[in-house]
């Protein structure tokens, strides 16, 4: 298994590297010899991962568009060398819809809102006007399958992608990017850091078990290393759930240290994405009421309503 992961590392290595040394010409060179298949790869990563179209990419690149694009074409260019073996569906892993996934292409933010229910127009409309609070607020109230759930995962039309990240709140600390170094306060953290930083979603999601909450760890692995999401399956390969979820269950019992955020406990444990949302903000930092909320109740590193939304109703 080891091996097997070194073999991503150094290519994903590579493909950061070579950033910034591409020209136009270079880059349309560097598609051309791609297989029907692997160019539709690199097609759809780009589109759902970083909402840039290929076809588009016949300028000077900058800098971001660069790291898409070679990473997009490395990871699609290991998938077709080496299929991965799927991965049962167990019900505690997101799985996106391929409505939501291509909501940014289909809405765009001064788009009217259906006019089904006042309350969910209302928040339609403050998500359109750049509201991260309301694209929650709806998608979190939601019918599941609809265009109000569609607008709001895509931020009211503009990327799947955290709409607090998106839209220029909770942004980290400092200008970070995938290259960005480990801080080298901590050799441990470090080399979750570059292993988040290579590709690692498992890695990303055990820095923002394990990392101080609010440190510049935890927030590199909360943005998928510095690539604009705290959604990393939607544009990284999945390598499996960071170690530390096993230290955690939807049963477990509340540590008792506090009314409150012990009720907050129970109701995330029991599916529901705001109260986990409210625990990994209001928990005290480094406690495992915050890798309680963080983790879904102990399913899973990933935004939590969108994780619910799949997953069996809870029992009553």
């Amino acid at each position: 298994m080891k091996r097997c992961l070194t073999f991503w590392v150094f290519p994903l290595i590579a493909a950061a590297c070579s950033y910034g040394t591409n020209t136009p010409d270079q880059a349309e060179q560097f598609t051309s010899d791609l297989t029907e298949k692997e160019r539709a790869c690199v097609e759809g990563r780009l589109l759902t991962g970083w909402d840039l179209n290929l076809t588009d990419l016949d300028s000077d690149l900058s800098p971001d568009e660069e790291i898409a694009l070679d990473t997009a074409t490395e990871l699609c260019r290991l998938t077709a060398n080496n299929p991965p073996v799927p991965l049962p569906t167990d019900n505690e892993r997101p799985q996106v819809s391929e409505e939501l996934l291509q909501a940014p292409s289909v809405f765009s933010p001064s788009d009217a809102p259906p006019g089904e229910d006042p309350r969910l127009d209302q928040y339609w409309l403050e998500c359109g006007l750049g509201s991260a609070r309301a694209c929650d607020d709806l998608f979190y109230s939601a019918p599941r399958g609809s265009q109000y759930e569609q607008f709001a995962f895509s931020c009211g039309g503009r990327r799947n992608m955290d709409c607090s990240l998106l839209l220029g709140i909770d942004q980290p600390d400092g200008d970070l990017s995938p290259l960005t170094p480990a801080p080298g306060d901590d050799e441990n953290l470090d080399q979750l850091w570059t292993r988040c930083s290579e590709g690692s979603t498992s890695a990303c999601g055990e820095l923002r078990l394990v990392a101080v909450s609010g440190s510049l760890y935890s927030q590199f692995g909360t943005s998928c290393g510095a690539r604009g999401t705290t959604y990393c399956t939607l544009i990284l390969e999945y390598d499996g759930e960071p170690p530390s979820l096993d230290d955690l269950n939807p049963t477990m019992n509340p540590p008792g240290q506090d009314e409150l955020l012990d009720q907050l406990w129970e109701l995330c444990g029991n599916q529901d994405a705001r109260a986990c949302k409210d625990l990994a903000q209001h928990g005290p930092a480094d406690s495992v009421y915050i890798k309680f909320g963080i983790s879904c109740g102990g399913r899973s590193v990933a935004p939590c309503a969108r994780l619910f939304a799949d997953l069996e109703p809870p029992s009553s």
